[in-house]
């Protein structure tokens, strides 16, 4: 009944920039609110200081794992994710799992995470005894599950998350895989600065809770570099009108135009801008780097801005030659981040053996840990503190050009 209940609770939350959420609706003028905390975090690393640790290790057929997202690799925005961790969890188990164990991927969603998929994850972590859960997938997702991790102390290793008020909540249970939206839009200032050499500018961003962080962020950078675009337009993703949002940039005429909304939003969004005519610079945050975006852009991903991890690591030519190969198109690093968000909860078992505490504290001792995406740093809040490079879309695969 206690599981339940805390389920029913976080069903009942309301995301900021969720379908749930109440807001306009429409094109709106975003906010340009500040995302600076009441209490600025101490710059000591999160720690957990409670009990836990000292709880002997159990007997177990297997190792559970709970994944909060799709467990289903052709998923139109989430399903390159599933496919690097279903990989990863076949290689630990090849190489002998935990002490002959098999490590299992269980995985738990909706496509209303807030109310259906919170409720799954709180029975992974309650009734399937799972040892950390690899999630979410995306803000919404994380910001559910933290609040459960906080209460029910388990790890929570997020490779979708970039939406940086998650690591404002503080939770030492939560560690982050992806740069969050804070260089990307530093980073994509710059880019903006230069494409459009002082002529007019515009930006697109759906209303979901992603787009809308990296909204905020990207105004942020802007405003620091003395950019204001000539508009800013919030439009549903969930009812797109894309003819009239591609009808309504040709008649402002700028020279750069940046995209924030979910990979698929973004590809057909900008297919319609380009065949509506205008052929100006399109650079987008970090849901335009990856491989959902151009199946839905399909020719007019061609050109288009994005950003890519700043450096490949070690491992990443035979993960790539993996994956293309058994699903027949390049990884990305949405597929990269799930596999190596795997690998590293299995190297946290395998030190700390079955404890949630100690599988917490033996993440953090980890870094610096090299992945495929590179070398995974923790910085105080547990984000792993990379930077981005700038990169192009040619011929179906994202290209480095920094």
């Amino acid at each position: 009944m206690k599981a339940l209940g805390l389920a029913l609770l976080l069903a009942g939350a309301v995301i900021p920039g969720d379908p749930g959420a109440p807001g306009p609706e429409g094109p709106v003028v975003a906010e340009t609110a500040s995302h600076e905390p009441y209490k600025k975090a101490s710059p000591e690393p999160l720690d957990f200081r409670g009990p836990g640790r000292e709880e002997p290790e159990p007997d177990v057929d297997e190792v559970v794992i709970g994944w909060f997202g799709p467990g289903d690799p052709d998923h139109p925005e989430f399903g390159d994710y599933w496919r690097g961790a279903v990989l990863a969890v076949e290689q630990e188990n090849a190489a002998g799992g935990y002490r002959g164990k098999p490590f299992r991927l269980v995985p738990a969603w909706s496509e209303s995470p807030w109310k259906a998929g919170i409720v799954d994850v709180t029975r992974l972590v309650y009734e399937r005894g799972t040892w950390a859960v690899i999630g979410g997938v995306d803000g919404t997702s994380t910001h559910l599950a933290v609040q459960l991790a906080l209460k029910s102390h388990f790890l929570l290793l997020s490779p979708g998350s970039t939406d940086v008020t998650t690591d404002d909540a503080n939770v030492p249970w939560l560690f982050s895989l992806p740069p969050s939206d804070e260089p990307v839009s530093l980073a994509l200032a710059d880019t903006v600065s230069e494409a459009a050499s002082g002529s007019p500018f515009a930006v697109l961003a759906s209303t979901d809770h992603d787009a809308h962080a990296a909204l905020a962020a990207v105004l942020r950078a802007l405003a620091a570099k003395r950019l204001s675009p000539a508009s800013v337009v919030e439009f549903s993703a969930a009812d797109p009108d894309f003819p009239t949002l591609a009808g309504g940039l040709l008649q402002e005429r700028p020279r750069v135009l940046v995209v924030l909304a979910p990979s698929t939003v973004a590809g057909h969004l900008v297919a319609a801008v380009r065949r509506a005519g205008w052929a100006g610079t399109i650079v987008g945050g970090a849901t335009l780097g990856r491989s959902g975006f151009a199946r839905s852009a399909g020719e007019a991903a061609e050109g288009v801005l994005a950003w890519a991890p700043a450096e490949a690591g070690t491992g990443w030519g035979a993960f790539a030659e993996t994956v293309e190969r058994r699903w027949g198109q390049p990884p990305d690093e949405a597929a990269a981040h799930g596999y190596d968000a795997v690998r590293l909860a299995a190297a946290a078992v395998r030190r700390a053996g079955l404890n949630r505490a100690r599988i917490r504290d033996a993440i953090r001792d980890l870094s610096p840990w090299a992945g495929v995406c590179g070398r995974v740093r923790w910085n105080a809040r547990g984000r792993n503190d990379d930077v981005v490079r700038r990169a192009r879309w040619t011929g179906g695969r994202l290209v480095p050009i920094d």
